[in-house]
């Protein structure tokens, strides 16, 4: 199954790539700004994306729309979150640092 896959250019994260995982095995790195066709197994249920030590929670694939889905980090876009909360959001909460939606 192919999907659309993207990254907004976000500052957070500007030099990083994410790593996209169909049921705990790599299968695609997505870099910023861009909007790459990714082909996932048939058999998958999950996907998630990662980066470092954290990630975005698991996200089915029966969700994905035909319009694809959409990886960013989870306050890239917020002055306020980005300034105060940076050390929060990469220990406490690791696991919805990123955000995996559905739609482009």
């Amino acid at each position: 199954m192919n999907i659309q896959v993207f990254r907004p250019k976000q500052f957070v994260d500007m030099s990083r790539d994410y790593k996209l995982f169909a049921d705990d095995v790599e299968i695609a790195t997505i870099k910023r700004g861009v909007t790459q066709t990714i082909e996932i197994p048939d058999s998958t249920i999950n996907i998630q994306a990662k980066i470092d030590w954290c990630s975005s929670q698991t996200f089915p694939v029966t969700d994905i729309t035909e319009k694809g889905i959409i990886i960013k980090n989870s306050f890239g876009s917020n002055i306020f979150k980005l300034v105060f909360l940076s050390l929060y959001y990469i220990s406490l909460r690791k696991n919805k640092y990123l955000t995996v939606t559905s739609g482009i």
